[in-house]
């Protein structure tokens, strides 16, 4: 019985030390998993890897914009038999390019702000298409594709085509005395400045944009847009 017990006391010393030896040889794997250090920031890391590898990380220069919009036209009185004033609603598409950063938070973009609108009536269809080329300062969000900030402010300047089909109804008279009507389009070039602020509300990445003529237009129609939607980055 006595060498029994001690057999069994100096097995189970044998196994105290294996086991030692064991986890002292695996520590290093120990480390890996309970650290830090190890395998837990590798795998944050093969996360942030997959998410640098997303097209916006590759290309944050370039962003995009979705809008629907309302265009305000006041028209001098002296230029049409009409309403001074009328309203069109449409859409836009909104890319820009930033040609210069101030780290991850300033840059400066060139885009548009390419709107369509289609309206019927029963005195006529009238199509609109507005093409402007704007210079924008951006601070914050929407400086960049890969700017997280939560909010972001804009404000630029541009030049501004203007296409409306059927716009101008005015009355003439012949050489008879005979009145007619003649409809025109119009075809207007001129400045404009632009603003607005994008916000993440509730996980929906959100932009306001508003925009007015400088000046004096080619056809002296002024024109305002004021557009929502969202920023696809």
């Amino acid at each position: 019985m006595y060498l029994i017990k001690k057999s069994f006391k100096w097995a189970l010393l044998g196994l105290i030390i294996w086991m030692n030896g064991a986890v002292l040889a695996q520590s290093p794997d120990l480390d890996r998993y309970t650290s830090s250090k190890g395998t837990r920031k590798a795998k944050m890391t093969n996360s942030e890897n997959e998410e640098g590898d997303s097209w916006a990380s590759k290309h944050p220069e370039f962003m995009q914009e979705l809008t629907t919009s309302l265009y305000w036209y006041q028209i001098p009185t002296d230029l049409i038999l009409m309403p001074p004033q009328f309203f069109l609603k449409g859409f836009n598409y909104v890319p820009r390019y930033a040609l210069w950063k101030g780290g991850d938070i300033l840059s400066l973009t060139a885009g548009t702000n390419l709107g369509f609108a289609l309206q019927f009536s029963n005195i006529g269809s009238l199509f609109m298409v507005n093409v402007p080329l704007n210079f924008e300062l951006n601070l914050g969000r929407g400086s960049l594709a890969d700017n997280d900030d939560p909010i972001g402010v804009y404000a630029g300047l541009g030049l501004e085509y203007n296409f409306v089909n059927n716009f101008f109804l005015r009355y003439y008279e012949d050489d008879s005395g005979n009145s007619y009507e003649k409809i025109s389009d119009l075809n207007q070039f001129g400045l404009q400045w632009t603003g607005g602020i994008r916000v993440k509300f509730q996980g929906r990445p959100l932009v306001v944009r508003v925009s007015r003529t400088l000046g004096n237009p080619s056809r002296k129609v002024a024109i305002t847009h004021l557009g929502f939607g969202i920023s696809m980055f």
